[in-house]
């Protein structure tokens, strides 16, 4: 990202001058803070807007939101804020974050009439917010320091840590907290299978070769993996024995970290994730400078589910057609200047009846928008989550309200579209290509899905990712 902690929440869309000191005496007919915006701040703006999230600025009392009426008034109206709205017409969501119009009226006419305070009494009860995590974890671990430079460019980050958990546990919610989130890409956890003499706690990373823009270098052969050497840190030494130990999105993650996102919650489909007491917590971390150095500790929380559930959801990653998904550097290119350039489909059959409960999208500084489509085995087709303006600040993920019942022989396809144009004022260069990678500047076409499935179910059989001919793949002829 290239500045997370500029582009976090509502930044600089809500930097404006502070609003005007008049203060008249609210009336019956007058909106004010305490009994008509505080109650649309409670419901779509505090979980990020409060102490120690990622919003610039609290919206938990009327002190500290009145300087910012008049900003807030403009974002609103022009739909920036909240962020992650979908197209309303597909999908019903749980973080469905997006204001009625009649919310909307509210806010501005309360910036129009003064940003008035009003009575307390008329205050709905404060959020119990809790204090620092979204989730409420039993169990909590840290990843060690890890300073992160003032400038230049961080590779994604691999660290193996020991499972805190000694037998069998299912958990209802994974949540990643970084110690300084202007400085966290993303972050992701699993857990694999425990590997002899691995050395818990040491970063290793791929030595990918870059030009001074930072762009991937084609021609070099398959970056090594390296660490910091033992006695001297300032160093870098191979690391072959990492090789055994996958890493990216193409291994799976259980919980996730992006900005804006929450945890996610397995608890309210009735289903955990079962961690296996011999297997090794894998993170993936990747920070990105922002002018100035920071140390990070990045903390994971667990909640340990109360009861064995009966069922399982399990998040998996889709790939782009082509030869290895975004890496393909023929396939996967986003030529110079296109501001509309349509990435492969990516494209899966479900090999047997499963329900669908999460949708989740992930592109970097260049990704446009993003659809997801069902054709069921009669032919019909169904557009289940559209979202016609990303953005890369907000990487959200979905969760229905009510999971959807996918029968046998479904094909789903997620479309997107990308702009590399001058149009696009995140594009650091138009004049050039964008390839896939792990930095901001480069791109990923990565939407996620999550399955509720049978417990002892292996999600790889579930469905079958790419399949035939992606010219008659889509086609809309009913399956016998």
């Amino acid at each position: 990202m290239r500045s997370i902690g500029i582009a976090l929440c509502c930044l600089l869309l809500f930097s404006v001058a502070a609003f005007g000191q008049s203060d008249p005496r609210a009336t019956g007919t007058t909106v004010t803070f305490y009994r008509d915006v505080l109650p649309i701040l409670q419901a779509k703006c505090q979980s990020c807007h409060r102490p120690g999230e990622v919003a610039p600025m609290s919206f938990l009392v009327y002190q500290t939101t009145r300087p910012w009426a008049k900003a807030m008034k403009a974002a609103v109206i022009e739909r920036k804020m909240p962020p992650g709205s979908l197209d309303p017409r597909y999908g019903h969501f749980i973080e469905n974050f997006s204001l009625l119009q009649s919310e909307i009226d509210t806010i501005a006419k309360w910036a129009d009439g003064g940003a008035i305070e009003g009575d307390a009494k008329d205050a709905p009860p404060p959020v119990q917010w809790v204090e620092g995590w979204r989730s409420n974890p039993d169990v909590v671990i840290e990843a060690p320091p890890f300073d992160v430079p003032a400038k230049g460019w961080v590779e994604n980050m691999i660290v193996v840590l020991p499972n805190p958990f000694k037998k069998d546990t299912w958990v209802t919610s994974i949540e990643i907290r970084p110690g300084v989130p202007a400085v966290m890409h993303h972050a992701g956890v699993r857990f694999a299978r425990h590997i002899d003499g691995v050395k818990y706690g040491q970063f290793f990373w791929s030595d990918i070769k870059r030009d001074e823009a930072g762009v991937h270098i084609a021609e070099q052969p398959r970056p090594q993996r390296v660490t910091f050497c033992s006695d001297d840190r300032g160093k870098v030494c191979p690391a072959p024995e990492t090789d055994v130990i996958p890493d990216g999105a193409g291994a799976g993650f259980e919980g996730f970290y992006r900005p804006g996102g929450a945890p996610l919650d397995y608890a309210y489909y009735k289903t955990a994730y079962l961690i296996p007491a011999n297997t090794d917590m894998v993170l993936s971390l990747h920070w990105t400078p922002i002018g100035k150095p920071v140390t990070d500790v990045t903390k994971i929380g667990f909640v340990v589910a109360k009861q064995e559930p009966q069922r399982q959801l399990s998040m998996r990653s889709l790939k782009p057609r082509g030869n290895d998904g975004w890496s393909d550097r023929e396939r996967w290119r986003i030529p110079a200047g296109d501001p509309n350039w349509e990435a492969p489909p990516k494209d899966v059959i479900f090999n047997m009846d499963t329900e669908l409960a999460v949708m989740s999208l992930h592109m970097h500084e260049h990704g446009k928008d993003m659809k997801y489509m069902l054709m069921y085995p009669d032919g019909k087709v169904e557009t289940i989550l559209n979202q016609p303006h990303y953005d890369f600040n907000w990487q959200m993920t979905y969760n229905l309200v009510k999971t959807l019942k996918i029968p046998k022989g479904t094909k789903l396809r997620v479309m997107s579209h990308f702009d590399n144009s001058p149009n696009n004022k995140f594009a650091r260069d138009p004049r050039r290509d964008v390839f896939g990678g792990e930095q901001s500047w480069e791109e990923m076409d990565a939407p996620w899905i999550g399955l509720i499935l049978d417990r002892g179910v292996d999600p790889r059989n579930v469905y079958t990712e790419n399949p035939g001919d992606e010219a008659t793949f889509w086609s809309q002829k009913p399956s016998n």
